[in-house]
């Protein structure tokens, strides 16, 4: 069966030879390395990008303070030489290489990186990424608190007075949440230690009473002034002379508000990757990064951007640790439909075929295979609901859409090549993180009684929709299989339809959709990289859904000291309320050192677990799939991958991530056959 089916592919491959050899002429013969990556990447800009597609080729031209050992995918040094941890665990002294340059010459210092950060958390950059570092003092504020205090002293201000004028007496509770939601006060508010703000956001539904939403102006000012000050003062400081600035031109000194155990695996990010303000500033912000002007201190420039065909990518004469990089130079192709990739691999156009670039109707085939490597992944797969569309905004239709859906199906009928059905968001395997109880499962009949009780019985009267994927064939099954199985179990009129993932990545963050596919690679090995995802009002949330108790409960995972010191807010909405406690007690029992902060990491983890219980058990934004697994083909002459990692400690673990870094790429001399393939 294998041998007739890679046949079959193999009768395209004379016509493929000749697209190689347009690919390899157009770039003045054929590159060391070679691999597909799906679409287009949405930008190099590292503050700016988003996605594998982007992961793949930004951790090539640019570098940290960090980066990823491809055996242990462990944070080493990068730009940074070597680093001092305070003994609190909130202050890190890095101190960067004295030969650390950008590719135009000029030397690397520690401001590249103040700048890139404060760029990062510009507001108006826009940076999808920028909470993912409000860790760092000053960092938040500087990122979020003016539009907050702007919008609370002026249009929330204009739209209370408008309902108050309205409403002389009691006001209607739909009333109350039109104003809440069109005014975004979740989001606006979120981390407001007001207690009259606080316990508003908290209220149950129902009507209002008059005297209570007119004491609300003057708490919207004072809330309002308070966050203008404190964005000045991280104006005055973020980048300057706290949170991250430079001590002298090679030493970076980065004040976080509390211990945070992933911070160095974050400096290896791409979002916080310098980059070169005098660039940036010549091309007055836009296309900086395209081949003709960008600068970049990786170990690989890019040379040739020829979009729908190839990018190209050569090694840096100017890189630090130019001695280590074996390749001279790398093709990476967009190629987005699976056979022409698998074909290109099977004739020796290209090396490697990452994950999601494998036809799903082979997989138990290829999996037969040498070069075909699967293991467990670090990644979800799920679709996201536009809570601000009728009627997705009832939490019984949510429910209904996730208990209607027979996801062992989709695994075992469509994707085939191990993944496991899904009924949290973050995948299992994270030490220490015991997941909560989950309410969805396969239940027509309880979401057909949801369904009836949020005003549709039998379907009846509600408005046709749509469920958006991005183009690839994998996203198409599912999608269309999603479709048909809503439709036969809650008789819904649906239709699964495509975008390019230029138009897709648009339609998302304009919540321009009713169901949305998405999937998510742990951006680091812990389960805030896929909680805080769902922050209020978050860069990658795109949902419109957001929670204050969610919010607060991952603001305490955050700071689990100023949590034990405070836990009256979290204690009063969480579910296990009483865990908590007792696990915030020993903690401040412990005397040991060692033990305290043993116990602030277990009380971590059920604070992140109370979150996920809400994404999963109550409120239901989203509907979890299931769980990748990695599905990789690369040639036996590449070195450098591993799918099979070993850390520092000498502990075998899988790649989760199915990370690559291509600055440990090599190419073993081929076979003559291989040779001849090429």
């Amino acid at each position: 069966m294998l041998r007739s089916l890679l046949s079959a592919f193999l009768v395209f491959a004379a016509a493929l030879l000749v697209v190689g050899f347009t690919l390899s002429t157009s770039t003045g013969g054929r590159a060391d390395f070679r691999f597909t990556n799906g679409t287009e990447p949405k930008s190099l800009d590292p503050q700016l990008a988003t996605g594998e597609i982007e992961h793949r080729l930004l951790t090539a031209i640019f570098e940290g303070l960090a980066r990823l050992d491809a055996r242990s995918l462990e944070p080493v040094p990068g730009v940074a030489e070597s680093w001092d941890i305070s003994a609190d665990g909130k202050t890190y002294t890095f101190h960067l290489r004295p030969n650390a340059r950008w590719s135009d010459g000029r030397p690397l210092t520690a401001q590249d990186f103040c700048y890139a950060w404060r760029r990062l958390q510009e507001p108006s950059l826009g940076a999808e990424y920028a909470y993912i570092m409000h860790m760092v003092r000053y960092a938040q504020a500087y990122n979020t608190h003016a539009a907050q205090a702007s919008a609370l002293q002026g249009p929330i201000q204009a739209a209370l007075a408008e309902l108050l004028q309205k409403y002389p007496g009691p006001i209607p509770a739909a009333a109350v949440l039109a104003f809440s939601t069109k005014q975004n006060l979740d989001a606006t508010l979120k981390g407001t230690e007001n207690e009259l703000l606080r316990n508003f956001l908290l209220r149950p539904a129902g009507d209002l009473a008059h005297a209570e939403l007119s004491a609300l102006p003057a708490q919207f000012e004072l809330e309002g002034k308070r966050r203008a000050a404190l964005y000045e003062e991280a104006k005055r400081h973020f980048g300057v002379d706290g949170g991250a600035y430079a001590k002298d031109d090679h030493t970076l000194v980065v004040e976080l508000i509390a211990p945070t155990p992933y911070f160095l695996e974050l400096t290896a990010f791409y979002p916080l990757f310098p980059v070169p303000r005098w660039a940036i500033e010549k091309s007055a912000g836009r296309n900086w990064f395209l081949p003709d002007r960008i600068v970049a201190n990786g170990p690989f420039r890019l040379s040739e951007w020829r979009v729908g065909d190839h990018i190209r990518l050569e090694r840096s004469e100017s890189y630090w640790g130019k001695s280590d990089v074996k390749l001279r130079s790398i093709d990476v192709l967009p190629i987005e439909n699976t056979t022409t990739a698998l074909n290109l691999y099977l004739t020796g156009e290209v090396d490697w075929l990452p994950q999601q670039n494998i036809p799903q109707e082979l997989a138990p085939d290829l999996r037969q295979r040498s070069d075909f490597f699967t293991g467990p992944a670090f990644m979800a797969y799920y679709y996201k609901i536009n809570c601000t569309r009728k009627p997705f905004d009832d939490v019984r239709v949510r429910k209904a859409l996730n208990l209607a859906i027979d996801r062992e199906q989709i695994t075992r009928d469509v994707m085939r090549l191990g993944q496991s059905p899904a009924v949290h968001l973050v995948p299992p395997g994270i030490r220490g993180y015991e997941p909560p109880e989950s309410a969805i499962s396969y239940d027509v009949e309880q979401a057909r009684r949801l369904l009836a009780e949020a005003g549709f019985p039998d379907g009846r009267g509600f408005p046709k929709f749509g469920i958006l994927y991005n183009t690839l064939e994998s996203h198409k099954k599912v999608a269309e299989v999603l479709a048909d199985q809503l439709s036969r179990n809650l008789h819904l009129d649906v239709t699964a339809y495509n975008q390019e993932w230029q138009s897709y990545l648009q339609s998302t963050r304009a919540l321009d959709y009713d169901l949305s596919r998405s999937g998510w690679i742990g951006d680091y090995e812990d389960p805030n990289t896929f909680l805080d995802l769902w922050i209020t009002n978050g860069g990658n949330n795109r949902t419109g859904w957001g929670s204050v108790v969610y919010d607060r409960l991952l603001a305490a995972a955050a700071d689990v000291e100023q949590f034990v010191s405070q836990p009256e807010f979290v204690l009063e909405h969480a579910h296990d309320a009483a865990k908590l406690k007792r696990m915030a007690d020993a903690a401040l029992r412990s005397s040991d050192v060692a033990q305290r902060l043993s116990r602030m990491s277990e009380l971590r983890m059920a604070l992140l677990a109370e979150a996920e219980r809400i994404l999963v058990h109550d409120e239901f934004p989203i509907v979890p799939m299931y769980v990748y697994v990695t599905s990789d083909m690369w040639k036996p002459q590449v070195k450098g991958f591993y799918s099979e990692l070993v850390g520092s400690d000498g502990k075998k673990r899988p790649n989760l991530r199915s990370i690559h870094p291509l600055r440990d790429v090599s190419i073993a001399e081929a076979s003559p056959r291989e040779r001849d393939q090429r």
